[in-house]
């Protein structure tokens, strides 16, 4: 794992892993090296198209809220209009701050994957979602698989939520977040 040690506004030595590197690589929707409200809007856009939601659809409508709050819980830990890799990255290391924002994210992002309601994500549902998200589509079967932890062939939401989560917390390491660093 690479990692890089900075200073963030003299408060804090912030480590940047690969997996903070690369959820921020992943929101930068225009890659310009920084995190802007345009950036979760096209990130949410890219997502709903790929899912092949109607605009109007409450799934869709709720993903963009949760990309709107996960960018909204940035900017009020910044007074920044546009938030670099060492705000982002201590922003979301921050003790609660998943809970408070990222869960809603991943819950939003596996209704949006479960077109058909079923409340199972199939690789079907998943794959083009995951491309639009910015993972390379031969990496996306072992995502899944590293998803499907109890090896059902789909992921239900509680995979889901708890793969997310296990990939924003620093002190976790497993195969889900191995796997998403690798994507």
């Amino acid at each position: 794992m690479i990692k890089q040690f900075i200073s963030y506004g003299g408060i804090m030595d912030m480590d940047i892993s690969d997996r903070i590197r690369l959820r921020f690589n992943l929101l930068d929707a225009d890659g310009n090296g920084v995190l802007e409200a345009e950036d979760f809007a096209a990130v949410a856009d890219r997502i709903i198209l790929a899912a092949g939601a109607d605009a109007t659809d409450p799934k869709a409508a709720a993903l963009r809220a949760a990309h709107d709050r996960y960018w909204q819980s940035l900017r009020s830990a910044s007074p920044a209009e546009r938030i670099d890799l060492p705000a982002y990255a201590a922003i979301v290391a921050a003790d609660g701050w998943f809970p408070q924002y990222g869960q809603q994210y991943a819950q939003s992002l596996a209704d949006i994957c479960d077109r058909d309601g079923d409340g199972q994500i199939s690789f079907t549902e998943f794959q083009p979602v995951m491309v639009a998200v910015g993972f390379a589509a031969d990496k996306v079967q072992r995502l899944f698989s590293s998803f499907d932890q109890d090896g059902s062939g789909s992921i239900d939401r509680a995979e889901w939520v708890a793969g997310i989560a296990e990939f924003y917390d620093p002190t976790v390491t497993g195969s889900v977040t191995e796997v998403l660093v690798n994507a």
